[in-house]
């Protein structure tokens, strides 16, 4: 299973649950490799409205807590938490790569 997918808190389905993630991403080409950080927030489909209301405030706590990320993801789609489509979302906004690519 991808690791978007497994259950947390006790089985609870991720459609239901509210979560943050700081995640670490290496990128870059063959002639320089970088670490970029991606504060991703998931707001499954089944949250009821008034958590998700409360998810503005804790998400300004969030970013004060973890300022320094290269990309932000706000989602509700368990495809755009694909390990893949995050590191191509990083490896867009780096800036130049110098090697030969793909």
């Amino acid at each position: 299973k991808q690791w978007y997918q497994r259950r947390v808190r006790g089985g609870e389905e991720g459609e239901s649950l509210r979560a943050y993630v700081y995640l670490r991403v290496v990128t870059g080409d063959e002639m320089s490799k970088r670490h970029k950080f991606v504060l991703l927030t998931w707001c499954g489909p089944s949250v009821p409205a008034l958590k998700k209301a409360k998810m503005s405030l804790e998400k300004t706590q969030v970013k004060n807590l973890m300022s320094n990320y290269a990309v932000e993801i706000q989602t509700s789609e368990l495809e755009d938490m694909a390990l893949d489509n995050i590191i191509e979302r990083v490896r867009k906004s780096g800036g130049a790569n110098y090697g030969p690519g793909k």
